[in-house]
């Protein structure tokens, strides 16, 4: 009796690894599928804030420029509110600083008291292929 008991709760027994085999599999799968999900998003975080930063800079770094340029006065402003001109400015090859560019647009701004007031606008933009960064930084100076 406890032969065939034996061979019958064997055979009742076949099949049940597979299932548990298959089981373990799909759920290690969907760990696996999900982590990987999770640190492509933290790469792309990563990248957009590196090409944030990069392009803050880019737009500092054009404003230093244009009020050194304003206060040399080497800088042409159109009168308000005459659409301003863009002086490129050019920082191909500095370090930190690649595949960014900076434009500084002026305008002049004609007080009551007879001095002017410039209004500078420095715009820093960094192409990373599929992220695309961009500040802008506003000053006025006032000699």
């Amino acid at each position: 009796m406890s032969r065939n008991h034996c061979a019958s709760s064997y055979q009742q027994q076949q099949g049940s690894m597979l299932v548990i085999a298959v089981f373990i599999i799909v759920v290690i799968s969907l760990l696996a599928a999900s982590l990987s999900r999770i640190l492509s998003s933290t790469a792309d975080g990563v990248a957009n804030e590196v090409y944030s930063a990069k392009a803050y800079f880019a737009a500092d770094s054009g404003m230093e420029y244009g009020i050194y340029r304003v206060l040399n006065g080497t800088l042409a402003c159109n009168i308000f509110p005459v659409p301003p001109p863009i002086t490129p400015f050019a920082i191909d090859g500095e370090t930190g600083l690649e595949n960014c560019r900076v434009s500084v647009t002026c305008q002049t701004i004609n007080l009551p008291d007879g001095s002017e007031q410039y209004y500078l606008i420095s715009t820093g933009t960094c192409d990373g292929g599929k992220i695309v960064a961009e500040h802008k930084v506003e000053a006025e100076v006032k000699l």
